[in-house]
């Protein structure tokens, strides 16, 4: 059996290379090969790629600009949004093109993001950015769910997608600003007596601009428990002019 099971392997991979050479893995923003050490994006794209952490205090400025402090008590992102770089493209290649294994892959980026910080107060639960049901099930997926279930995977911290349903289906926030993305949110989401069974959660969401979203989902949680610690995963922040 043993020797079955090595054989079975050896063509499995031979099968790969035969395929990757007829059909090869291409860099989602440059559309270069990519290794196998590089998936999504090459090694020239994801040097590109502004990490966060060397520069934690000017993106939590970004975000406390537009949020409440008082609501949220840590902020974790990997990347900082530019346009027409390599994260716009991995936002929308997550977003759009139904690339489901992007956003476990870059969920497991901010997990191990998070451990690697090593934070004092325990997340009891993931809670993904809701959206309507009629664009769920035009789009197939939550990108913020698939976000959550890699963090998940790296974190031991479960998912929850029963505390928070989207309850109105807004239009895209993509070419709002800032005032009608608030206006854009307001009632829109409603939140479960589950949440009264939590101290400390964490919202996760793929990209935070104005902050309008994590603005509202915290304020209708915070109604319904207002003792609530909130934790913010986001794969990339917005700078706001």
């Amino acid at each position: 059996m043993s020797r079955l099971y090595a054989l079975f392997r050896q063509l499995n991979i031979l099968f790969k290379a035969f395929f990757h050479l007829l059909y090869p893995d291409l860099c989602i923003h440059c559309k270069r090969e990519l290794t196998s050490k590089h998936p999504y994006l090459c090694y020239s794209c994801t040097m590109r790629l502004k990490l966060i952490k060397w520069q934690k205090q000017a993106a939590y400025n970004i975000v406390y600009q537009s949020l409440n402090p008082n609501l949220v008590i840590y902020i974790c992102a990997l990347y900082k949004f530019e346009e027409s770089e390599p994260i716009q493209t991995l936002l929308h290649e997550l977003k759009y093109r139904f690339n489901r294994g992007l956003g476990l892959h870059y969920g497991k980026e901010l997990g191990a993001q998070y451990s690697s910080e090593k934070r004092n107060h325990p997340i009891e639960i993931l809670v993904p950015v809701p959206v309507h049901a009629r664009k769920k099930f035009d789009r197939g997926y939550n990108q913020s769910e698939l976000l959550a279930k890699g963090i998940s995977t790296t974190t031991g911290i479960p998912v929850s997608t029963k505390v928070l349903k989207k309850i109105k289906n807004t239009k895209t926030q993509t070419q709002l600003n800032k005032t009608e993305r608030l206006l854009n949110t307001i009632g829109s989401f409603s939140v479960s007596e589950e949440i009264m069974n939590y101290k400390t959660i964490a919202i996760v969401d793929d990209v935070v601009t104005t902050g309008a979203t994590i603005n509202a989902i915290c304020q209708a949680l915070m109604q319904k428990n207002n003792n609530l610690q909130i934790t913010i995963f986001s794969l990339a922040l917005a700078q706001q002019e």
